[in-house]
């Protein structure tokens, strides 16, 4: 990795020069940027925060951005920086950290510091393997002394994804196909063993700031990024925990009735808080008078038919069931693995075995499934229809029969075994 500095200039301002921080218990390892990438420029309309009172993406003065710190806040200044290769970063910026720091300052801003912190452990511990798949690549924190500008700055430096599904709410991007590409990423986080949130479940709407959707790209073209092309990432993972998701529905549409049903009467339970409220707040579920389009399979009957494919088929995972789940009994909604074939099970027969195959690794034992899977892997199920076919998959058989799992392979804590 390289240890050089970076130098970065503020567009009508100065030129700082930032080095690595050493995180307090974290080491790393972290992308490395290009040698070019070390020269970064921040244009003027190019400094941002979550406004106050709406949550969306606002621009902000940068006069008034360096001010951060003085007074308590509820909102980090995050800024859009491009290399002169193009590469675009995003910097989350504590300004005048050592005021912020100190011991006893009143503000309570220390708490910003310990949140980006958490953030990069969690990343480091847990999402190194879908870097640049469905999260930022992370370059680490960095430090600079500006002096009577604005004291020692601190950021952190990741890919730059896109803009939050917040700020596009209510836009002509809020289309039904993004909110089910929003709707999809979260169940994929949660199929990771992943909570998002655990501190809240994704409890309103002003939580999908951190949710971005990579509209601005330059090959797509406006019909595309209306219609659910977009990648889709999920950014900072300070309050998120490890979570075997228990969730016994897909997010599609689940019908006018799923909220009474799932939130009134309590009569069912999705069994995954967060995930229910993202079904909510995506309006897959909607409450009185808003409507929603019903489901291809009524949800008692859906959950039903969880239960006893499960109890059917005790080695497969809850991701694996929710697969079968998904093919059998709402196979007009998009998969949630667009590059795995799915066959076997249906609505009627809930005895027949999985079959699961991608470009990439040909059949997959759904025992095994998201068990040390690679970073390429991952790609192959979200993209194998876009990717060379490997040799391996091209003449791949399906076995006849797939060796038992050993208890090392059970799945009790819900994790999945990435590797490197």
């Amino acid at each position: 990795m390289s240890r050089l500095p970076i130098e970065l200039r503020f567009e009508g301002s100065q030129t700082f020069s930032a080095r690595m921080w050493k995180i307090p218990g974290v080491d790393g390892p972290f992308t490395a940027l290009q040698t070019v990438e070390h020269d970064l420029t921040i244009a003027s309309n190019s400094v941002f925060i979550n406004h106050y009172t709406g949550y969306n993406k606002t621009v902000v003065r940068l006069d008034e951005a360096k001010r951060w710190g003085f007074v308590e806040d509820s909102r980090l200044i995050f800024a859009r920086a491009r290399a002169p290769n193009g590469q675009l970063f995003c910097l989350r910026f504590i300004f005048h950290a050592d005021r912020v720091a100190r011991k006893g300052d009143p503000t309570r801003n220390h708490r910003f510091i310990r949140a980006l912190i958490d953030d990069t452990k969690f990343y480091l511990e847990n999402l190194r393997m879908v870097a640049g798949v469905l999260v930022p690549q992370n370059y680490g924190m960095w430090v600079m002394d500006t002096g009577d500008w604005a004291g020692k700055v601190l950021f952190s430096l990741t890919e730059w994804c896109g803009i939050p599904w917040k700020t596009l709410i209510g836009t002509k991007l809020d289309t039904k196909a993004n909110r089910q590409l929003v709707a999809r990423t979260f169940e994929m986080f949660h199929d990771l063993g992943i909570k998002i949130n655990g501190k809240c479940h994704m409890g309103n709407s002003g939580d999908f700031t951190h949710v971005l959707l990579d509209v601005e790209d330059p090959s797509l073209t406006s019909e595309m990024a209306a219609s659910g092309q977009a990648r889709c990432f999920i950014v900072d993972f300070a309050y998120a925990k490890r979570h075997k998701c228990k969730r016994v529905l897909p997010l599609v549409s689940l019908g006018n009735d799923a909220f009474d049903l799932l939130v009134v009467s309590l009569k069912h339970r999705m069994c995954c808080d967060e995930l229910e409220n993202i079904a909510f707040l995506l309006r897959l579920m909607p409450a009185p008078p808003y409507k929603t389009d019903p489901p291809e399979t009524p949800i008692e009957e859906a959950m039903k038919w969880h239960a006893d494919y499960s109890a059917a088929h005790p080695s497969y995972p809850n991701s694996v069931v929710l697969i079968a789940q998904r093919a059998a009994l709402f196979p007009s909604s998009l998969p949630l693995y667009p590059g795995l074939e799915v066959s076997g099970p249906t609505k009627e027969n809930l005895d027949a075995e999985l079959t699961l195959y991608d470009r990439g690794q040909g059949f997959i034992n759904p025992a095994r499934f998201l068990k040390s899977f690679s970073r390429e892997d991952y790609e192959y199920l979200l993209w194998g229809d876009k990717l060379e076919v490997k040799p391996a998959a091209l003449n791949a058989q399906p076995p006849t029969e797939w060796p038992e799992s050993t208890d090392s392979d059970s799945d009790d804590d819900g994790t999945s075994e990435w590797s490197d």
